[in-house]
């Protein structure tokens, strides 16, 4: 294979597992100097373009769907890019196929465990996660665009079934439960970290792309509520109201970061190293505010959560993205933009925090202050690459 074709595909490699604009181009321009050539890159979410100056001034334009998360395929990708020239991108990290079955079904139980819920809220959402999964499995190739939109719309149909047959739940929070796996954590992540690095294309276009499935989610979960209501009645909704266990808690926080990494197919000795930050999202806010409040909170958590996963990745070799997201997801933005969407149009809140519902912006707003601070603290410049 011509050495220019290598460059290429290790560069889609980067694009297809989830890895940051502006990181492609620079991990892509590294591997092509190890191979003795120099290479022009310039990424965006859904393009790369490649130029060899020295090699007849031969250009790649590639246009590429959106990137899907594989991060144990990125983190295999940046070790063999640091470690050897000659080398051919490496398989999909990937589990089998009951394991993220069974992934798909804890997650709802245990996002609920977390947050406090009913006991039938909890039962239910077991179901949840079982028919989120067999909807992922329909939706996949061309029809993974409809995922997240299919998967909101079975999850309030069936929510409203199960309410009309006089099961007292909590309605939008049993559904936010069980698409919470949907939440774009990598997509946030990347986006608030090439703000922070004044990539603004690249931001504002993962930032709109995150946008995009928020809306898929919410307006998927009215519909099938809707649509359930016109089918079999009026549904009514309870408080949310916690009846599970403290201790459970303990239980459902590791069951809940080992479950994302098996769907985001982080390696096992990965999700050890990100399981601190999976601690910092859920609690943090609470523990961290320091007398200043949940926005007060959320940016010491996020400025923790960014400068563990940064120091890691350094210390690794490899890129913060992989330890930072699962602490994202259950930090905000997606979960808790939800609710506070199910709180200010519909008045029905999943957590015990005040007027939620209107703090979503700054929860947001703190989240991409924290993001900066922590990444000011570092150099810009990936020291483990030999590159400006």
């Amino acid at each position: 294979m011509p050495l220019t074709h290598k460059v290429v595909e290790i560069g889609d490699t980067l694009h297809r597992c989830g890895c940051a604009p502006y990181k492609i181009e620079k991990y892509t321009q590294y591997y092509a100097q190890k191979l003795g050539i120099n290479v022009v890159v310039q990424a965006t979410p859904t393009a790369i373009n490649y130029q060899f100056p020295e090699e007849d001034n031969q250009i790649f334009i590639r246009r590429l769907e959106p990137a899907s998360i594989n991060l144990g395929l990125l983190a295999n990708t940046i070790t063999r890019i640091n470690q050897a020239n000659d080398i051919e991108p490496p398989e999909p990290v990937s589990y089998p196929i009951w394991l993220t079955m069974l992934a798909n079904i804890a997650i709802p139980p245990a996002f609920l465990a977390l947050v406090g819920s009913t006991i039938n809220a909890v039962a239910i959402s077991f179901v949840l996660g079982f028919l989120v999964w067999v909807c992922q499995l329909l939706c996949q190739k061309e029809r993974a665009i409809v995922v997240e939109f299919f998967s909101a719309f079975i999850t309030g149909l069936t929510v409203s079934f199960v309410t009309s047959l006089g099961i007292e739940l909590p309605i939008w929070g049993l559904c936010i439960a069980a698409i919470v796996l949907f939440v774009p954590g990598l997509s946030i992540a990347n986006s608030l970290e090439c703000f922070a690095f004044n990539d603004l294309l690249s931001g504002t276009s993962l930032l709109g792309q995150s946008l995009f499935i928020f809306i898929k989610l919410f307006i998927g979960i009215l519909i099938g509520l809707s649509v359930g209501e016109t089918a079999w009645g009026h549904t009514e909704s309870v408080p949310n109201i916690n009846e599970v266990s403290h201790w459970a808690t303990y239980i459902a926080l590791p069951v809940l970061s080992l479950s994302l990494g098996v769907i985001l197919n982080v390696r096992p000795i990965d999700m050890l190293y990100a399981f601190p930050v999976t601690i910092l999202g859920m609690w943090g806010p609470i523990f961290l505010d320091f007398g200043g409040g949940w926005i007060i909170g959320t940016w010491v958590t996020t400025v923790c959560i960014t400068l563990y996963g940064t120091w890691l990745a350094k210390t690794l070799n490899l890129t913060g993205a992989i330890y930072i997201v699962q602490g994202i997801i259950i930090l905000v933005p997606g979960s808790r933009v939800l609710m506070g969407a199910s709180q200010s149009l519909f008045d029905q809140t999943l957590l015990s925090i005040p007027s939620v519902g209107l703090s979503a912006l700054f929860i947001f707003s703190a989240i991409v202050a924290g993001q900066i601070t922590a990444y000011s603290i570092y150099s810009q410049k990936n020291h483990n690459l030999k590159i400006g």
